[in-house]
């Protein structure tokens, strides 16, 4: 018996050895690509793998891309320059192609930097030069502007399903794109815009809005929020660090509300940013109406009932009639000694 099971262990391990190799060379197959930029003479630092480029008002110039396909087939690759959004989790993404940058933006990466093609065929085996153009506009420009360069592989959907694949993978690169033209320093200018109850990812929250203004990076960031209620009364409070958000973005920075129902009432929210150079303080009186609490949480997972007030309602119900019980019995007591 023992030996049948030391065989079986053996065979059960070289199963599982197989698989996970044969899904590992699966994957990289399907992949099958990798870019890389071509950094130009006017890179600032040349230890990035980015593109991190001085600038000149007006100047026109080319930045290329190359990408190489390691598969044994054609593919296509679609390009986008994308506009930096900032995360709830205070990360800068540059993957978002529908992402509209603010009204507040002066000069948008998208306006800058255009492609003269936006899906390209690589052979087997083979690679291709991606050409970006760049246009400065006349006025020279402080600060920095930010944005990225998106690949994604164009995926045969029709092969997938006769493959038998269910789920929908994408196969993308970002290289990003900084550009600036004076080592003028600016800095960093933080707004808070909102505050209001919501749901992430279906479970209730409140959401502060805060806003970089200033064109660079709001960096390192450490971040307090305390909510209170309408007496004063600290209940929720939350502490982040290592926060980053873009130039000219807003983040939404979530106040988990642990699972509990949001209740309706009048609350206040204190925040504290601090990015080892500056500090910046809020204080925000916000409202959350009857209507709004019981549809967020209608709608939230995972909700964690109150049952508090029913709870001291009903324990206060059985006191009540305890007392009035007691009261009647000391009462028919006394009579029958009178009697």
């Amino acid at each position: 018996m023992k030996f049948k099971n030391v065989i079986l262990i053996m065979i059960s391990t070289l199963l599982f050895l197989i698989v996970n190799v044969s899904s590992v060379l699966a994957n990289e197959e399907t992949v099958g690509y990798t870019v890389r930029a071509l950094i130009p003479d006017n890179q600032v630092d040349r230890s990035h793998t980015y593109f991190d480029l001085r600038m000149k008002p007006n100047q026109r110039q080319e930045i290329r891309v190359e990408i190489f396909n390691s598969s044994r087939e054609e593919i296509e690759v679609d390009v986008h320059i994308t506009n930096p959004i900032t995360n709830r989790n205070g990360l800068i993404d540059y993957t978002q192609v529908e992402a509209v940058p603010d009204e507040s933006v002066p000069l948008p990466i998208s306006e800058i930097a255009t492609l003269n093609e936006k899906r390209v065929s690589i052979p087997a085996g083979g690679s291709k030069i991606v050409p970006i153009q760049l246009q400065m506009p006349e006025k020279e420009y402080d600060g920095i502007i930010l944005g990225g360069i998106y690949f994604e592989k164009v995926i045969d959907k029709d092969k997938q399903e006769d493959q038998g694949v269910q789920i929908s993978n994408k196969y993308a690169y970002v290289i990003g794109l900084q550009l600036s033209e004076t080592d003028t320093e600016v800095e960093p200018d933080l707004q808070l815009k909102s505050v209001r109850p919501d749901l992430v990812n279906y479970r209730t929250a409140i959401i502060a809005t805060i806003k970089n203004n200033a064109p660079l990076i709001a960096d390192n960031l450490v971040i307090n929020a305390k909510v209170y209620n309408e007496k004063g009364k600290e209940i929720k409070k939350i502490n982040v660090q290592d926060y980053r958000i873009a130039p000219h973005t807003t983040m939404d920075f979530v106040i988990d509300w642990s699972n509990r129902e949001l209740e309706p009432g009048t609350y206040s929210v204190s925040l504290h940013a601090n990015s080892g150079l500056q500090n910046w303080d809020w204080e925000e009186e916000f409202v959350i109406q009857e209507e709004k609490a019981k549809a967020l949480n209608e709608e939230a997972v995972e909700i964690k009932k109150d049952y508090t007030l029913q709870i001291i309602s009903g324990l206060s119900i059985i006191i009540l009639v305890l007392i009035g019980v007691i009261i009647y019995l000391i009462r028919k007591s006394k009579r029958n000694t009178a009697e």
